[in-house]
C-alpha cells in the first residue's frame, strides 16, 4: 500500500487536511483584515465623562427648594407639596416629575408627587447637572452621574437643599459601571460601522477610557467622526428661547429606514416605548404644542447640538390631545439633501444616543506607507524563521523526510490560524503577528518531541550520529517485531511513544494557553492579539496538528 493511501485511510490525516482546506476557503472568501499599524490609519483615546457618589439630601428639602414653599409632608408612597398661589401647569413635568396632580386650594396649589426619596434626588441632580442620573447600588445607595462631575462640584449644587457628598474615599468614584461602558461601546462601534467605516476596533479600560482603532482614515477625520456620536435628547420648546426636557435617547424602541411620500418629502419613522410616548404627550399638552404648534417646535439633540427641529404635524396635534402616539415620524425635507438628511437622523436615532459624553485626551497615526512598511516586515520575519526552523531541523536530523514534514505543518498549522481569523474577522496586527511567529517556534519544539521519540524513544542523537535516520527508524520496527507501515502506527511500542511525547506536549501546551490568559485583558488590549492568536493556535496544534504529524512521521519513517 502507498504512502498516500495509508495517509489517506487514517482518520487524524484527514481531520488535518479538511482543517487546512477550511482555512484556506476561509482565507480566500473573507480575506485578512489589518489594524492599523499594518494597514495606517488612527487611533483615538476617550474619556468617558461621569461618577458614582453616594449623596446625603434630604428630599423634603430639595421639594421645598423646587417649588419655593415650606409646606412638604410625605403621606405612604408620595409627598404632597402645598404651594402658595397658583402653579404653571407644567412646572412638576419640568422638574421630573411627569405623574404629578395639581389640585387647586384656598389661595395655593397642591401638587402631589408620586415618588420615592431617591427619584426625588435623582430628579433634582438631572436637573441641575442637565445629565442622566441611575441607580446602581442600593445599601449604601450609589448613584452612576453621566457627566463631566467632581465632588466639590456635586457639593456645591447639593448645597442649595442641604445636601452633600459623605466623607469618605468610597463615597465618590470617578468612573462609570462596566454596563455602562460596554453599552457606550456597542453604541460607538455600531455607529461607526452604520457609517460606512471598516476595520473599526473599540477597546475598554478601566472603566473609563476607551480605545477606537480606525484603519484607513487619518487622526483629523476621525476626531470628527468620533466626535459627532453622544447623548441623544428631544426637548419642546416652551417660550422664544427656552425649551424642556421631555426625553432621552433610551425612549426611542425602534427606528425605520427612511421613507419618501409621494410629493418627495423624507421622513424617519421611529417608535416611543410607552413611558416615552406618554411623557411626549404629557410634555405637549402642557406647554400647549397640541394647540399651537408653531410656537413650540419639538428639537432633537445630540451633544447638546440640534439635529433635528419642527412643529408637531397637524394630525400628531390632534392626535396627542387625546391619547398617546408612539409611532412618530421625524420629516427632515425634499430631494437628495433630505434624503441624505433622513439617513443621518436614522443614525443618530438608532445608535447615537450614547448612554455618556465623552472627551477625546490622546490621538495618533499611522501613515499607511509606515503601515504597508510593518506588513513587508512581518513577512519578511516570518520567512526568516521558517528558514531558520527548515536549518536547524536539517542540521539535527540530516534527513529531508524529517525536515518537509515539519515544515509542511508548520505552514499548514500558521494557514490554519489566519483562517480562523479570517472567519471570525478580526484584525492582524503587530503583536498577532509576532504570536504566529512564537506559535511556530514552539510548535517546531513539539514536533522534535514527537521525532525524537518515534525514532528512539527520546534519546536524542547528535546530528554526527554514524547511523541514520532510515537505520534508527528500521531498528524501532524491528523492537517492534514490525516491518509494515500499517503495523508500525498501531503497534504498542509506537503508540507508547507517542503517549510519553503528548504527555510532555499537553503539559506545555496547557502551561502557555494559562500564561497568556491574562494578556487578554491587560492595558488597552494592545497584547490581546498577541495572546489570542497564541491560545488558538497552541489549541489547534495540540488537538490537530500534533496528532496528524505523528502519524505522519510513523508512515514516512516506517519505509525503507
Amino acid at each position: 500500500m502507498s504512502l498516500i493511501e495509508d495517509l489517506s485511510r487514517d482518520k487524524r490525516v484527514v481531520l488535518f487536511a479538511l482543517f487546512l482546506a477550511a482555512a484556506l476557503i476561509c482565507i480566500g472568501a473573507f480575506g485578512l483584515k489589518y489594524g492599523l499599524d499594518l494597514q495606517g490609519g488612527s487611533y483615538l483615546q476617550l474619556k468617558l465623562q461621569g461618577a458614582m457618589a453616594q449623596v446625603d439630601a434630604n428630599p423634603g428639602s430639595i421639594l421645598q427648594y423646587q417649588f419655593a414653599t415650606n409646606s412638604v409632608e410625605r403621606r405612604g408612597d408620595s409627598y404632597i407639596v402645598t404651594v402658595p398661589g397658583s402653579v404653571d401647569p407644567a412646572l412638576p413635568s419640568s422638574l421630573g416629575y411627569m405623574n404629578a396632580e395639581m389640585a387647586p386650594l384656598l389661595n395655593a396649589t397642591k401638587v402631589t408627587i408620586p415618588a420615592s426619596p431617591e427619584t426625588i434626588i435623582i430628579n433634582y441632580l438631572q436637573k441641575g447637572l442637565d445629565a442622566d442620573v441611575k441607580i446602581v447600588q442600593f445599601a449604601p445607595v450609589i448613584y452612576e452621574i453621566r457627566t463631566d462631575v467632581t465632588r466639590e462640584s456635586l457639593d456645591a449644587l447639593l448645597a442649595p437643599v442641604g445636601g452633600k457628598v459623605p466623607t469618605g474615599e468610597d463615597t465618590f468614584a470617578e468612573g462609570l459601571t462596566p454596563e455602562t461602558v460596554e453599552d457606550t461601546k456597542r453604541v460607538l462601534d455600531s455607529k461607526l460601522n452604520r457609517l460606512g467605516l471598516q476595520d473599526i476596533r473599540v477597546r475598554m479600560m478601566d472603566n473609563k477610557y476607551i480605545l477606537i482603532d480606525l484603519a484607513g482614515m487619518d487622526v483629523a477625520s476621525a476626531q470628527d467622526v468620533v466626535g459627532k456620536p453622544g447623548k441623544f435628547e428631544i426637548r419642546i420648546q416652551t417660550e422664544e428661547n427656552q425649551s424642556m426636557h421631555v426625553l432621552y435617547g433610551d425612549a426611542v424602541e425602534s427606528v425605520d429606514i427612511p421613507r419618501g411620500d409621494r410629493s418627495g418629502q423624507w421622513g424617519v419613522p421611529f417608535t416611543l416605548s410607552e413611558g416615552g410616548a406618554a411623557a411626549f404627550q404629557k410634555a405637549a399638552i402642557d406647554t400647549g404644542a397640541v394647540k399651537n404648534p408653531e410656537a413650540h417646535h419639538i428639537t432633537m439633540y445630540l451633544d447638546k447640538e440640534p439635529v433635528f427641529s419642527a412643529p408637531l404635524s397637524p394630525e400628531l396635534a390632534s392626535t396627542l390631545q387625546k391619547a398617546p402616539s408612539r409611532g412618530l415620524e421625524a420629516r427632515v425635507g425634499a430631494g437628495e439633501q433630505g434624503s441624505q438628511e433622513a439617513k443621518k437622523l436614522q443614525i443618530h436615532l438608532q445608535e447615537g444616543a450614547l448612554p455618556v459624553n465623552v472627551d477625546i485626551v490622546g490621538s495618533g497615526q499611522v501613515s499607511a506607507a509606515l503601515g504597508k512598511r510593518f506588513k513587508i516586515q512581518m513577512v519578511i520575519a516570518g520567512l526568516i524563521a521558517l528558514l531558520a526552523v527548515a536549518a536547524m531541523i536539517y542540521y539535527r536530523y540530516r534527513e529531508r523526510r524529517i525536515v518537509l514534514p515539519m515544515l509542511f505543518t508548520s505552514l499548514s498549522e500558521v494557514a490554519i490560524m489566519l483562517g480562523v481569523w479570517s472567519l471570525a474577522k478580526w484584525q492582524l496586527d503587530l503583536a498577532s503577528l509576532a504570536g504566529i511567529i512564537m506559535v511556530i517556534g514552539t510548535g517546531v519544539d513539539q514536533l522534535v518531541i514527537i521525532t525524537d521519540e518515534v525514532i528512539k524513544g527520546g534519546e536524542a542523537a547528535p546530528a554526527s550520529s554514524e547511523r541514520s535516520i532510515k537505520e534508527r527508524a528500521a531498528e524501532a520496527a524491528e523492537k517492534a517485531g514490525i516491518g509494515k507501515a500499517t503495523a508500525v502506527t498501531t503497534s504498542k511500542v509506537y503508540l507508547g511513544r507517542l503517549s510519553r511525547a503528548f504527555a510532555i506536549i499537553l503539559g506545555a501546551a496547557a502551561t502557555t494557553a494559562v500564561a497568556m490568559i491574562p494578556l487578554l485583558y491587560m492595558g488597552f488590549g494592545a497584547l490581546t492579539g498577541f495572546a489570542l492568536i497564541i491560545i488558538i493556535g497552541v489549541a489547534l496544534g495540540t488537538l490537530v496538528a500534533r496528532p496528524a504529524y505523528g502519524r505522519i512521521i510513523g508512515y514516512i519513517l516506517s519505509r525503507s
